[in-house]
């Protein structure tokens, strides 16, 4: 029971740390999509949002205890 604790501990606290990272990479993000955007480079807006947004993403599925991921440590 205490392996389980400290294994949902131990993601949720790398949800943090990924957290932190994601939001690093927001004002960055936000302003090189805002150069492109008046240009219409597509690729470049796309790749600003999703330079933020996958590790927001990552981290909010940590953050919520990785539902599937105890799971999958059961069967493997």
């Amino acid at each position: 029971m205490i392996a389980k604790l400290l294994f949902g501990l131990g993601v949720r606290i790398l949800g943090l740390t990924v957290l932190y990272r994601g939001l690093e990479a927001l004002p960055i993000a936000g302003s090189q999509f805002c150069r492109s955007a008046p240009r219409g480079e597509w690729e470049e807006m796309l790749a600003s949002v999703l330079m933020a947004a996958w590790p927001l993403a990552v981290a909010c599925w940590l953050v919520r205890g990785a539902p599937r991921l105890p799971k999958a440590a059961r069967h493997a």
